[in-house]
């Protein structure tokens, strides 16, 4: 039950708070007094969409802040229980700020959510009932709705079952069309992976060989320089040449120079052995270097051979990869995604096959929600009736009419999410008149009583939230008409709270609570403010509601207090005539 609604800075209302109370609270005034304002701000609560145009002329911020008592909402419980943000366990705030800048900050409890938490909370506490929903009534797509939320114990189980098929056909569906659609596809996309796969296979990769044959290819562009520094550094070395002896037989011959004289001193035995063993050295490096003279082979073929291996390397290189490493794995890839095209025909079979098995589980499912709400609609439409004879239209009926298959249209045609049903709510409100569709035939009050009737249907349900906000939902309905409204009205208030804007006297006076709200001049600006109302306000309230040059007579008022006195009488005969019922 909404207990509080304070609001800040929104149009113009400056600084306001609301105590709202349990049963019936209406809230009255002339037209253009600010009521819309106050609507504004549950929608705010609400999480609906916020319009800086809201925030008042000259302010920052506008705020929307409310109080609800949740010690019987078990389900809003576990909400905050499971969002960390329980505070005292039998009250929960809503606050929702706006900004100038654009921002829109969400508190629960006084902890920052966001917009989305905000709205699946409020959900379970408020539910707001305005004249844009006559419009909603209008357009037949609608209609399945009230029935399968009138029926939701026995239908949600079925529909979120349908759901689920329905998901489950749609991807079967999409994942064989995208198949057939490649299948023109397929034969020049296999023959272009055959062609490189062939191509990649018969050039027998070896991973890394690029290396090996850089280094051979140096070796043979340069055989020629190679064999000519070999020969002569091994004729200078060990060789000698006409005119001198060899390097090594020289350095040979020094070195036997100095061992006579070496053992004399230290130093010259040091000098001694590091020549000595400069000259072991040398001497192995010479026959090092006459090994690899001697085998030194140059072969013209393989020499192309290498050249012809790396050209075609750079070639595979362009199309396939930057090395053989990346050609390979290309090349793997390719092997796999040939063979899956090559599977594709089985891939064929068993898509199809899914998709026949879905389509006829979602048929058979679709069938059952048929049948339940064939069954449901009886019982709705009795319902539907019983309320709108309540209501004054003793000669209404109302059928939902479920619309045939069309000549050559077939049930899969009509699957979706909610169910192969196409159905219209049909409406007669005289007698000898034949049904017909509901948007052609009801008037603006009779659309008033209906949906009044579809939501009296709605608070009789158990999970609906506790407080019902009604906006200037009696529109095109007064007289007796508005009487029989107002009494529905008050029997919705006697389980659930309701908030009523109302411009119709007789729907006021059925009210528990009273609030005028009313619009004054002050320091150049123009304000809007709601006062609650008592009993001697309440009757000058509905004498100018009832309307007339004296609203403000003496005989208005007592005009306006017999109202109340009637309407007093009126809610304890109803509420007997239910107890005993």
């Amino acid at each position: 039950m909404l207990l509080q609604l304070s609001i800040h800075h929104l149009a113009l209302i400056q600084d306001m708070t609301i105590d709202f109370a349990p049963g019936m609270n209406v809230m009255t005034g002339e037209t253009g007094a600010g009521k819309s304002i106050v609507v504004d701000a549950v929608n705010l609560v609400l999480g609906e969409r916020a319009d800086r145009e809201l925030i008042a002329s000259g302010e920052a911020k506008a705020r929307v802040e409310a109080v609800f008592d949740i010690a019987d909402n078990e389900k809003v419980q576990r909400m905050l229980t499971e969002l960390e943000l329980t505070g005292d366990e039998d009250m929960v705030s809503i606050s929702r700020e706006l900004t100038s800048a654009g921002k829109n900050i969400c508190r629960l409890n006084g902890t920052i959510v966001p917009l989305q938490t905000l709205r699946q909370v409020s959900a379970q506490l408020l539910d707001i009932h305005g004249q844009h929903e006559h419009q909603l009534l209008l357009d037949s797509r609608n209609h399945i709705g009230y029935l399968d939320e009138y029926a939701s114990d026995e239908i949600r189980p079925l529909l979120e079952e349908n759901e689920r098929l329905y998901t489950a056909w749609r991807q079967a569906g999409q994942k064989l069309s995208r198949l057939r659609k490649s299948v023109s596809e397929r034969a020049q996309r296999q023959d272009m992976l055959a062609f490189q796969l062939d191509e990649l296979r018969s050039a027998h990769l070896v991973e890394g060989e690029e290396e090996e044959l850089s280094r051979q290819k140096v070796f043979y562009r340069n055989a020629g320089k190679i064999m000519e520094a070999f020969d002569e550094a091994c004729s200078l070395l060990s060789d000698g040449d006409e005119n001198a002896s060899a390097a090594v037989e020289q350095l040979r011959r020094g070195v036997d120079a100095l061992a006579p004289v070496a053992p004399l001193d230290e130093k010259y035995e040091s000098v001694y052995a590091r020549l000595d063993g400069l000259c072991y050295e040398v001497e192995d490096a010479v026959r090092d270097l006459s090994a690899l003279r001697e085998e030194m082979d140059f072969d013209e073929e393989e020499a192309e051979r290498v050249e012809a291996r790396l050209d075609l390397l750079k070639r595979l290189n362009r199309k396939y990869g930057a090395t053989t490493r990346e050609m390979i794995r290309y090349r793997d890839k390719i092997a796999a995604e040939l063979a899956g095209l090559e599977d594709s025909d089985e891939e064929m079979e068993r898509l199809e096959k899914e998709f026949r098995q879905s389509a006829k589980a979602l048929e058979t499912v679709s069938m059952h929600l048929t049948h339940a709400r064939e069954g449901a609609a009886r019982r709705f439409e009795a319902s539907m009736e019983t309320q709108l004879h309540d209501l004054g239209m003793k000669n209404a009926r109302l059928s939902m009419s479920f619309l045939p298959l069309a000549a050559g249209e077939k049930l899969s045609d009509r699957f979706s999410a909610q169910g192969a049903d196409r159905m219209e709510m049909m409406f007669c409100a005289n007698l000898g008149q034949p049904l017909r569709p509901l948007a052609k035939v009801a008037s603006g009050g009779e659309l008033s009583r209906i949906m009044l009737a579809l939501k009296n249907l709605s608070a009789q349900k158990p999970g609906i939230p506790r407080s019902m906000v009604f906006d200037e939902i009696d529109t095109g309905i007064s007289g007796r008409m508005a009487q029989v409204v107002a009494e529905k009205m008050s029997q919705i208030g006697d389980h659930h709270q309701v908030i009523c804007v109302t411009h119709l006297p007789q729907i006021a006076a059925m009210a528990d609570e009273q609030f005028l709200v009313r619009k004054y001049d002050e320091d150049g600006a123009t304000r809007t403010e709601v006062t609650h109302l008592n009993d001697g306000q309440r009757a000058q309230e509905i004498a100018r509601m009832v309307g007339g040059a004296d609203c403000e007579s003496e005989s208005s008022v007592r005009h306006a207090q017999t109202m109340l006195a009637d309407a007093q009488r009126r809610k304890q005969a109803l509420r007997a005539a239910y107890r005993k019922g």
